[in-house]
């Protein structure tokens, strides 16, 4: 009878053992950053780190996007990027540069809106900077109603409202125009 205690006992011992140990593996786990669980909002479908993505338009456009995080909900066919980082060049090979804070495309038109100190630089060296943007494949164009500063090695523009058409290379600032001419690192007027 004693040995039958006895092995009851270390029995015991060892189930109470693998338990503590299986407790502590689960506990430090968790602990382990890279991997938890992350639980995605309810609309979101897909979100991506490291996000690129590139696209070819029917009109030759050529879009190669970047950003910290992207998230796609198929319901709107919209992709949502932070920090996004979007190169665009065109059927002729020149490039713009567009960066902003957070950008949403709609992947059936390629419609684009950029928000967040937004900035665009094009194949010339003109930037161009504001707080919203929005570009459309169909016309492509980029346009906005807040306010715009433009700047080159020549000269700086603001104004409030903004079109540049990618198609006819104009751009037009709405109302409240400014500008400055620099001529020989001097400003003129």
């Amino acid at each position: 009878m004693n040995f039958k205690k006895t092995t009851k006992i270390i029995l015991g011992f060892i189930i109470l053992a693998v338990i503590v140990i299986y407790g502590i593996f689960v506990i430090e786990k968790q602990k382990t950053p890279g991997n938890l669980l992350k639980i995605l909002p309810e609309k979101v479908d897909l979100q991506i780190k490291d996000a690129r993505y590139t696209d070819v338009s029917e009109s030759g456009m050529k879009w190669e996007i970047t950003a910290d995080t992207a998230r796609y909900i198929k319901k709107e066919n919209v992709a949502v990027f932070d920090k996004i980082a979007a190169k665009l060049i065109t059927r002729e090979g020149k490039t713009f540069l567009l960066t902003g804070d957070q950008g949403y495309l709609n992947t059936d038109t390629k419609d684009m809106k950029v928000s967040g100190n937004v900035k665009i630089v094009s194949h010339n060296g003109d930037s161009f900077r504001t707080d919203c943007l929005d570009y459309s494949n169909k016309e492509q164009k980029f346009q906005t109603e807040a306010s715009v500063k433009m700047e080159n090695r020549l000269l700086t523009i603001t104004g409030k409202g903004m079109v540049l058409s990618l198609t006819d290379e104009k751009l037009a600032l709405i109302s409240d125009v400014k500008a400055e001419i620099r001529y020989n690192e001097q400003t003129v007027f």
